[in-house]
């Protein structure tokens, strides 16, 4: 009986480990994210891999500075000269972002992955 635990408890633990790390795995960023065309809020955020790569704003692509996801994937939080936003995935192609930028209130609405 204590050669079967042995053997087995190897086994089980590969398997928890398995089903675990498949379960908390983080959905990707990567695509381009856009939304709030209709209430004069267009933004466009280019991601490769989990880096912001572009954000367009206002008819410009400003520079961006900086961006970081959060340990477990469901947000990602990224600078541009001019402003910040805040995405919070809400399912594997649709988020929600707010928009920080000089001289105007905080904004928040639905993104999509193109």
């Amino acid at each position: 009986m204590t050669g079967f635990r042995c053997r087995s408890i190897p086994l089980v633990l590969a398997l928890f480990v398995a089903l675990t790390g498949a379960a908390s795995a983080a959905q990707s960023w990567d695509g381009t994210w856009a939304g709030g065309w209709g209430h004069g809020d267009g933004v466009q955020i280019i991601i490769a891999g989990d880096k912001v790569i572009g954000v367009y704003r206002n008819g410009d692509y400003p520079e961006v500075l900086s961006s970081d996801v959060s340990r477990d994937g469901s947000m990602l939080s990224f600078w541009w000269v001019g402003g910040d936003g805040f995405l919070q995935r809400t399912s594997d192609r649709e988020a929600t972002i707010s928009i920080r930028e000089r001289g105007r209130p905080v904004r928040a609405f639905a993104v999509h992955r193109d």
